[in-house]
């Protein structure tokens, strides 16, 4: 018995050490505040996009609004819709007299669509957004100040804000994990660069970038290794807010996320090498960190959670259903107040079927429900 509870332990080393390095970085790193570029750059906002006549309008008035419309021009890269994506877009365009245009191709994936947008791109600065959500007026002034304050800087990216049409442990499981995410973005941008871009609200100089594999990894964080390893560093900018509708049925959220972890651990399985000396403090503490989190952490998590159910069991049957049940009361506890410890638990449980999942092609995504607003 000494033999599982000491293999219990160190088990339950890998998740406790990875967290709470992570917790205690996060909570201790400021970001650096730049002021707004005077005159603002062009740009080229490219919106990957499939089925999305509900929301896209709604986006690109929003973009009007936000960025000089003679600095401005938005690329909808239609990825083989069947509904009107394309008709409203080009409406949408028009109506607001912004240069733009609306590529469609065969449906391909979302890394292909933004390949194709950026092909068609006519500036050396690239905004990636996703077709749902709104800007803050200061979110691309304020990516856009940061991504050219240094010639090191290769791409940068904003801050998540989740909106949901539901309050439910599942929505409210996002809040809680957005709030913790920023943190370790900023974090490692002190460091060197963070890891993942985040994909809604991403802006990067041309030259940094190559294009994104068309089927394999996750466009955001592809494009952040592959900018690492092109010589730039990638900031966190927590000041450019982008406002997103998260899902809150937990069958969306699930097909979502476990999508997610699936193209993270792929992108970082592709990029192994850039675990190296060669790429500095990315290579020796961001990247491990990440690897651990995607790869180890989730696995060694819930086999800790069973060594230590035997191991009480052993003492008392009660013992061991107590453990479960304080378990699911802390993940339940999530229904009532947005909480890291049950966002925690979720979340593990997303990056294991994620890396169960890594043998599947999912390459080809679909957008979450949509509702009239």
């Amino acid at each position: 018995m000494d033999l599982l509870v000491t293999l219990a332990i160190l088990v339950s080393v890998v998740p406790v050490s990875v967290y709470l390095i992570y917790v205690v970085a996060a909570f201790t790193s400021r970001p650096i505040n730049r002021g707004h570029l005077d005159p603002l750059p062009s740009v080229s906002i490219v919106i990957p996009a499939y089925n999305e006549e509900l929301v896209l309008p709604d986006h690109i008035d929003n973009l009007a609004e936000i960025y000089p419309k003679d600095k401005l021009e938005i690329i909808i890269s239609n990825d083989g819709s069947t509904d009107n994506t394309e008709k409203v877009s080009l409406e949408a365009l028009q109506k607001n007299s912004i240069n733009g245009k609306v590529i469609t191709n065969p449906r391909s994936g979302a890394n292909k669509a933004i390949n194709r947008g950026i092909e068609e791109a006519s500036t050396d600065i690239i905004v990636i957004t996703g077709a749902d959500g709104r800007f803050d007026k200061d979110t691309i002034p304020d990516l856009v100040s940061v991504l050219l304050s240094d010639d090191k800087i290769g791409a940068v990216c904003g801050d998540i804000v989740p909106l949901s049409k539901g309050d439910t442990l599942f929505s409210k499981s996002e809040s809680a994990y957005r709030s913790i995410y920023g943190k370790i973005g900023v974090w490692e941008s002190n460091v060197h660069s963070t890891y993942c871009l985040n994909g809604a609200v991403v802006a990067f100089k041309r030259d940094a970038s190559p294009s994104l594999h068309a089927r394999k990894g996750a466009d955001d964080a592809s494009r952040a290794l592959s900018i690492i390893r092109n010589g730039y560093k990638c900031k966190y900018v927590p000041s450019a807010k982008f406002y997103e509708y998260v899902p809150f049925e937990f069958s969306e959220q699930k097909k979502q996320k476990i999508r997610r972890a699936t193209r993270l651990m792929e992108a970082t399985f592709m990029n192994l090498d850039l675990m190296s000396p060669k790429y500095g403090k990315f290579g020796m503490i961001i990247f491990p960190l990440r690897f651990l989190m995607f790869f180890i952490a989730p696995a060694a998590f819930f086999l800790s959670i069973i060594l230590w159910t035997v191991y009480l069991s052993s003492i008392n049957f009660l013992y061991g259903l107590g453990l479960l049940g304080l378990i699911a009361v802390a993940v339940l506890a999530g229904n009532f107040k947005s909480n890291m410890l049950s966002s925690f638990i979720i979340y593990q449980w997303y990056l294991f079927r994620g890396l169960l999942n890594m043998r599947k092609d999912v390459h080809i995504w679909e957008p979450n429900k949509r509702e009239n607003s």
